[in-house]
This record gives C-alpha cells, structure tokens and sequence, in this order.
C-alpha cells in the first residue's frame, strides 16, 4: 500500500467519523426530545428515555428534533430488528412529527446554534436562514427562542 493510498484511506474515515458526529443528538436535542415525548415510549407508552434515530444514521438520518423519538429498551431493541417497526417510526415521523413543527418531507429542524461562519450543518452557506445547498434546513435556533 503505497503512501497517497495510505492518507487517502485515512481520510475517508475521518469524514466517516465526522459524517457520523454531525448526525448524533446533542445534548439540547435529545433534551428536548425526552420533553417532547415527556420521556414516554411513543410505542407502548411505557418510561422510555432511549433516544432513536427514526431514519437510521448509516442512511443519512439527521440528529434533528424531527427524526428522534423516545423509545424503552424492549422497543428499541426492536426497532433496531424488525422491519415493521421501522416502518411503524417513518409513518410517526411523517404523521405526527413533521406536522408538528410544520415540515414537509425533505425538510428537517435545527434547533442548536449553527457556526458562525455562515455556514449550515450540511456545508452549504446560509443565506437569510435558508441554506445555499437546498438540504431542507428549516429553522435556525437562535437563542431567542429559550428567553421568551
């Protein structure tokens, strides 16, 4: 393996793991998911304070409001293996979710801050809060929305 082969491969996986960090929940979406779903399973009802990506990572699934849901441990065990409940969770998401912060599908919620660079989560620059790249950004969190 030669050297350009080398670096290549190495930073194929540092945008992987990047790719990866971008689409996890920070603290402040996964809080406000618990809230949202007032740390219920959506599925049974049960306690249930497991975060899950209702559009899995591994296929682009954001770590936004509008694709997390509470789950308990028995239902996120199979949310992970059934195919039925992963179809279950995409019909939640598009009917529940999407109307509730008034998204169509392709769009998607931010509610952490964004750099201030100008630039969006995905890479595109922001222009009037709307993103250069089309990605579906939605709406910004600007810090207004805490102190009201």
């Amino acid at each position: 393996m030669g050297m350009d082969e080398t670096l290549s491969k190495r930073r194929q996986r540092e945008q992987r793991q990047e790719q990866t960090k971008r689409n996890d929940f920070s603290p402040l979406v996964r809080t406000h998911i618990r809230e949202r779903d007032r740390e219920r399973c959506v599925l049974c009802g049960k306690p249930g304070r497991e975060v899950h990506h209702i559009i899995p990572r591994a296929q682009g699934g954001l770590g936004t409001a509008d694709n997390g849901i509470c789950l308990d441990a028995g239902c996120h065990h199979q949310a992970h293996r059934s195919k039925q409940v992963e179809k279950q969770l995409l019909r939640y998401r598009e009917r529940v979710l999407l109307p509730l912060y008034r998204l169509a599908l392709g769009e998607y919620v931010w509610l952490d801050p964004l750099p201030d660079d100008g630039t969006c989560r995905c890479g595109g620059e922001l222009t009037a809060g709307a993103c250069g790249n089309h990605c579906g950004l939605k709406r910004l969190y600007t810090g207004e929305e805490s102190r009201g």
